[in-house]
């Protein structure tokens, strides 16, 4: 057997024995961590993704393993997964993730599968990742530190929606019909998100936080930002209205646009629930076969499949009170924007590496003859894999309620679960309930 072909085959068998997603894809790892929290086995499942933290996937199996461990209330665990999953992103700049279109450092991927490569995140999930790592400090009583990843968030949302702007200039690699189709429907799942940058739950979350700590302007800024992305919710609307008015910005304006501020009890405190629910749907794979010079190829791309019905809307009782959440951002749609937004870049490494698969069957079969020839075409097919990784364990759905209140005690029952949670005049009491794959959790923290 030729040299240069020994060589491309033991590529393929240390792929597969490094654990790579080349041959079992990654939706069907998680799928096994998930059935194990249904099981009521959680401390097995983050065990198992503990195991991978150190792998070239690490980045995304540290955030996995940060979100089981706040599922299951274990906040110092998640605290430290989050922190590698921030460190591996920190060697990364903006457009590694967001464009993924540094050549140089894809050689095995032009010649093989994108799955070979170290994962390293999308700019949503960083986002969320900042979003997701504030609560956990505020779990802990540190305030500043919730803040610190306030202001990342912030920063994250503005780099990756600039970095994609700028690197968008290449047209893509591939013209057919079915990738035209599937790009449509892309969008179709999208929704109504118009990118996967800008988070109008993470702002919502984070002027929470910035109100709560006595910047109400930042406050502020964050909820207008939100409400462009959500104009028709009447959340966002109040929470504008209210902050704007008390600190004299727009007022008249606002209270023309959405209606008066609700008037606040004396004395009162405020409650701000955070609803996560759901998971967020595994990316499906698409092949495409065609023939080039006689030589069989396929390209097989990510795609999201399938429009569910939005999950139920949260009731919160408190006492004899009732809540309803309002939804605050469909990150499955979210996901599927990620997607879209990437596909440029994709389809410019697919071309690359379709271009040199066929020069590898023209290779193999001038120096073996019809069985190379046919031997690297079943090799190709066999690595033209699909890239599905993607933070799975991330909430579907996003939502919130908020209410000022009396100061006192109250129990608030939700989800299956009761809390007691205490109201304290002009300050806010964040609760943050999350739902997911059989796990219910509950957190509260009087700011």
């Amino acid at each position: 057997m030729p040299r240069r072909l020994k060589a491309l085959l033991l590529v393929l068998l240390l792929a597969g024995c490094a654990g790579s997603s080349l041959f079992q894809p990654y939706p069907n790892r998680i799928a096994a961590v998930q059935a194990q929290i249904q099981r009521g086995n959680g401390d097995a499942a983050l065990a198992s993704l503990a195991n991978h933290v150190d792998d070239g996937d690490g980045l995304l199996y540290a955030q996995e393993a940060g979100r089981i461990a706040a599922l299951l209330g274990d906040t110092p665990a998640s605290l430290d997964y989050y922190r590698q999953a921030m460190a591996d992103y920190d060697q990364l700049d903006w457009r590694a993730i967001v464009s993924f279109t540094d050549i140089s450092q894809q050689l095995g991927a032009a010649t093989v599968s994108e799955n070979l490569l170290a994962y390293r995140g999308q700019a949503f999930e960083r986002v969320m990742l900042h979003q997701q790592q504030a609560l956990n400090y505020l779990w802990q009583s540190d305030l500043e530190a919730a803040l610190v990843e306030v202001r990342r968030a912030d920063q994250a949302q503005i780099l990756a929606q600039k970095t994609y702007r700028e690197n968008l200039k290449s047209q893509r690699a591939i013209s057919n019909a079915s990738i035209d189709a599937e790009l449509t429907r892309l969008d179709r799942q999208a929704g109504n998100a118009p990118d996967s940058f800008i988070n109008p739950y993470v702002l919502f979350s984070n002027a929470v936080i910035y109100e709560a700590a006595g910047q109400p302007n930042d406050a502020l800024i964050d909820l207008r930002k939100a409400l462009q992305l959500r104009p028709e919710n009447t959340l966002l609307q109040r929470e504008v209205v209210r902050l704007a008015c008390q600190l004299n910005i727009d007022c008249d304006t606002l209270e023309r646009q959405f209606g008066a501020p609700i008037p606040a009890p004396s004395q009162s405190g405020r409650l701000v629930i955070l609803y996560e629910t759901g998971t967020l749907p595994p990316r499906q794979q698409i092949t495409i076969p065609f023939s080039w010079d006689s030589y069989y190829q396929q390209i097989a791309l990510p795609t999201y499949r399938g429009i569910q019905a939005p999950p139920s809307l949260l009731t919160v009782q408190l006492d004899a009170d009732i809540l309803t959440t309002e939804p605050l951002a469909d990150l499955d749609q979210m996901a599927a924007r990620s997607l879209r937004e990437q596909y440029p870049f994709i389809l410019l490494r697919q071309g690359i590496r379709l271009a040199t698969k066929h020069n590898a069957n023209a290779w193999a079969e001038r120096k073996g003859g019809d069985f190379g020839a046919i031997s690297m075409q079943i090799f190709n097919a066999l690595t033209e894999q699909a890239d599905r990784r993607s933070w799975l364990t991330l909430p579907r759905q996003a939502q919130a309620a908020t209410r000022h209140l009396h100061p006192g005690d109250y129990r608030l029952t939700a989800a299956g679960l009761q809390t007691e949670v205490a109201i304290a005049p002009g300050r806010t009491t964040l609760v943050w309930i999350a739902e997911q794959a059989g796990t219910r959790q509950i957190q509260t923290i009087l700011i």
